[in-house]
């Protein structure tokens, strides 16, 4: 039981410290890419690419990676998703969820039933 509690933790600090990270460097790029009237200019596009847990899916703002999800996101574990469609569907919610500029761009079991991702 201790060694669950202690990958839980391990799972819980690598999250928390990748969402800062991401917050920051997606707070850095779009300082660096602002028009003159203050909005950013959001070139986000995403990538699948497969793991040994499943699909996955990084976020690229122009070339730079800003966000990397090897599991689904919004359930406990560390599956990774079932096919590439449902990580792209997935990475092109996140895109819109930034381009709106909502941070961090989480993604719901409501919103994974909606685009008909299987995460169970």
């Amino acid at each position: 039981m201790n060694t669950k509690y202690n990958r839980s933790v391990t799972i819980l600090i690598a999250v928390l410290t990748f969402a800062v990270l991401a917050y920051f460097g997606v707070s850095f790029l779009r300082g660096a890419g602002s028009a003159e009237n203050g909005e950013g200019l959001h070139r986000f596009s995403v990538r699948s690419y497969q793991e040994p847990s499943g699909w996955a899916y990084r976020i690229y703002q122009d070339t730079i990676p800003v966000i990397e999800q090897k599991f689904v996101p919004g359930i406990q574990g560390s599956n990774g998703f079932k096919t590439e469609a449902e990580a792209m569907k997935t990475g092109q919610l996140v895109i819109s969820k930034l381009n709106k500029g909502i941070f961090p761009p989480t993604v719901s079991k409501h919103e994974l039933d909606s685009l008909g991702v299987d995460y169970n």
